[in-house]
């Protein structure tokens, strides 16, 4: 018998034979050289050929589907040889023989092809050594991803906006008050001023005037109802007889959608407000404090002239604190009327207070962070000389959150700020925020993006895309 000798020498890339962006064509373009003996063979050549695992034991995919455990399969595929030449496409299923080659091959590290030959005299004989598919078969992959396989650490921060987002889809929100935003169910137009609501449904109001829906009368636990209103006057939510909206006495006009100008031109550098939103301070930069009883309508000059940077507020509006730069910390305890100054002259920048106004935290830009536990009567230096630009504190005034500007880290408490833990990178911090229970965190850079965290500031999510804003 003579002997067979074979090389292959190439596993070539993929054949694409559509324009982009086409399937991914499940082709293996295969070339070797093969030999009877000391010479190159011509003619018409039995191939056989088989995908298998890297010692030959299991068998991936075979030319016509026969081969079990590395076995030789059990049909040739009929192959032109030139001076020893041969090429072609594994799982071209148009050729004889020929079955397609499933990408889920390639989800196996190792896959190797067999190759079996003939010369149509000698008997079929395995060509050694197994050949290892590289990179090129693995690219058939790219047109089935795996379920699952594309996490949120994939996906580009900012990558994902507004043109990707399928039809009645938002990003972040919609600009009248969505209800609750997102569902797969589309949105139903509505052009009147009033809808009756069915449960699981998405309405879209458009009407200028002040919209109102009416929940179902009779929802199942779990039922949801998403309203998007575009229209200039806003829109609301009305329950039955004998319902209510948990939270809520009133949906009325949403939030944020018309504005009224409140008081004068001025440089206001800090504002805060009681619980219920009837009382506020708002300070003015080289200017007064102002305070409002009366939801903003009408405002009353406080205090003199001074640096005011930043206030706060406890939950009734009672307890105020406030601070100016290069002077002292001045509290209240009667909603502004009457003022103390407090501590010594610093360059104090920010200031956040517990809801019943006792715990009380200030900052000093280029300086140390100061606490109160006796609503600011006395204070005590804590952490280090930073240039401390905002604070934000829990309702108990446990957890707290300071930022330190002009590229230092965002500092997180969690003993009423006897001790600090510096989070996250350098960066230029401008603001804060803080859940009531001091679990969920917000931060702003300047010129930079929001960052969010759920563990009390353990870790820290970009969010916004850049946005060269000033968050403050």
């Amino acid at each position: 018998m003579k002997t067979l000798s074979a090389m292959a020498f190439a596993l070539a890339a993929l054949l694409f034979t559509g324009t982009l962006p086409a399937q991914v064509p499940q082709l293996i373009n295969y070339q070797g050289r093969v030999a009877v003996g000391t010479v190159n063979f011509d003619g018409s050549g039995q191939f056989k050929f088989a995908l298998v695992n890297a010692d030959g034991t299991a068998t991936y995919w075979s030319n016509d589907g026969t081969s079990a455990a590395g076995s030789q399969p059990a049909d040739a595929v009929t192959l032109s040889v030139t001076k020893g030449l041969y090429s072609v496409l594994l799982g071209d299923a148009t050729l004889p023989n020929m079955t397609v080659v499933p990408a889920a091959v390639f989800t196996n590290p190792d896959v190797r092809l067999r190759v079996w030959f003939s010369d149509g005299m000698n008997g079929s004989q395995l060509l050694t050594p197994d050949q290892r598919i590289a990179a090129v078969g693995y690219a058939m992959m790219a047109g089935n991803v795996q379920d699952g396989a594309i996490t949120s650490a994939k996906i580009a921060s900012c990558a994902v906006g507004s043109v990707q987002l399928a039809p009645n889809l938002t990003l972040g929100g919609t600009t009248t008050g969505t209800f609750a935003g997102g569902g797969t169910t589309a949105f139903q137009t509505v052009a009147g001023t009033s809808q009756n609501a069915t449960a699981n449904s998405n309405y879209l109001l458009t009407n200028a005037a002040l919209s109102t829906v009416t929940l179902p009368s009779a929802p199942a636990v779990g039922d949801v109802v998403r309203i998007n209103g575009v229209g200039a006057g806003g829109w609301q939510a009305a329950p039955n007889s004998g319902q209510s909206i948990v939270g809520l006495e009133t949906m009325g006009v949403a939030a944020g959608v018309t504005w009224t100008p409140r008081e004068s031109n001025r440089a206001w550098l800090g504002i805060a407000s009681s619980a219920d939103g009837t009382k506020l301070l708002a300070a003015a930069d080289n200017g007064q404090l102002y305070t409002s009883t009366d939801s903003g309508v009408t405002w009353t000059a406080r205090e003199s002239n001074r640096n005011w940077r930043h206030v706060a507020s406890s939950s009734d509006g009672i307890k105020l604190v406030a601070v100016a730069n290069i002077d002292q910390i001045y509290t209240s305890g009667d909603s502004g009327v009457t003022r103390t100054p407090r501590e010594s002259v610093r360059g104090w920048w920010s200031v956040a207070s517990s809801s019943d106004g006792t715990k009380l935290v200030a900052g000093v830009t280029g300086g140390r962070l100061y606490t109160s536990a006796d609503s600011g009567v006395t204070w005590t230096p804590r952490e280090s000389n930073r240039s401390w630009v905002d604070i934000a504190s829990s309702s108990d005034g446990v957890k707290l959150l300071a930022a330190a500007g002009q590229s230092g880290q965002l500092y997180t408490s969690t003993d009423s700020g006897a001790a600090w833990t510096a989070r996250e990178s350098n960066r230029f911090w401008v603001s804060v925020g803080s859940s009531s229970d001091g679990t969920k965190l917000v931060a702003g850079v300047d010129g930079g993006q929001i960052y969010t965290s759920t563990d009390s500031g353990v870790t820290w999510i970009a969010r916004a895309c850049p946005t060269g804003d000033r968050f403050r």
